[in-house]
């Protein structure tokens, strides 16, 4: 027996816009209402008022619907102000991803990734999606402060990268916790005075 694809788009007919949207409006309906352990494609299916083979057809299993469900609620391009403080953009780009992550999706999404084995496919692709652009996002906020003499240039780029997003990761996932803009400021920072000019 073929192995099914596990990717968006199957094979088999194109998608009906009008069915994708109430699969996908379901499942966050049925994720709210009685969370991740009793979601189910039949379930969402009979919320969606469309077959479980249809489901089935644009998506392998409910994680992956899931992660579909993710990244089309979540903004996908960063935005950044040229003119704003190195600060002001962490901040926000902070702020931003804990208002994602700390959300029911969001959170479900973190979990199912925690605990995917390390050369999972979702997991990747939850990582170059979502995560990777944020983080190179970060990059570029450090390498402009570089070049305008914010920051040390000798300054290990990811590591600094880590030492941000790290903490929003762990309380949200382990601490189960929201981080508060408070924090996320402090956090900043923190960071940053240890690496500034």
């Amino acid at each position: 027996m073929r192995k099914k694809e596990h990717s968006h788009e199957q094979g088999g007919r194109p998608r009906s816009e009008l069915s994708t949207v109430a699969i996908l409006k379901a499942t966050i309906e049925l994720l709210e209402e009685n969370g991740y352990s009793a979601l189910s494609i039949e379930a969402i299916a009979a919320r969606a008022g469309v077959g479980k083979t249809t489901i089935y057809r644009w998506w392998s299993n409910k994680e992956y619907l899931l992660l579909d469900v993710f990244l089309r609620v979540t903004q996908s391009e960063v935005q950044f102000k040229e003119h704003a403080s190195i600060q002001q953009n962490f901040s926000q780009l902070l702020i931003s991803l804990t208002n994602v992550l700390s959300s029911t999706v969001g959170r479900t999404m973190l979990s199912i990734v925690a605990q995917s084995g390390p050369d999972s496919e979702i997991a990747n692709k939850f990582y170059s999606s979502y995560l990777q652009p944020r983080r190179h996002g970060g990059k570029k906020i450090l390498e402009s402060a570089i070049t305008k003499g914010e920051i040390r240039n000798n300054v290990i780029l990811d590591l600094v990268l880590d030492m941000l997003f790290g903490p929003i990761y762990f309380r949200i996932l382990v601490y189960k916790d929201n981080p508060s803009v408070e924090y996320i400021e402090s956090l900043v920072d923190q960071v940053l005075e240890g690496i500034t000019t």
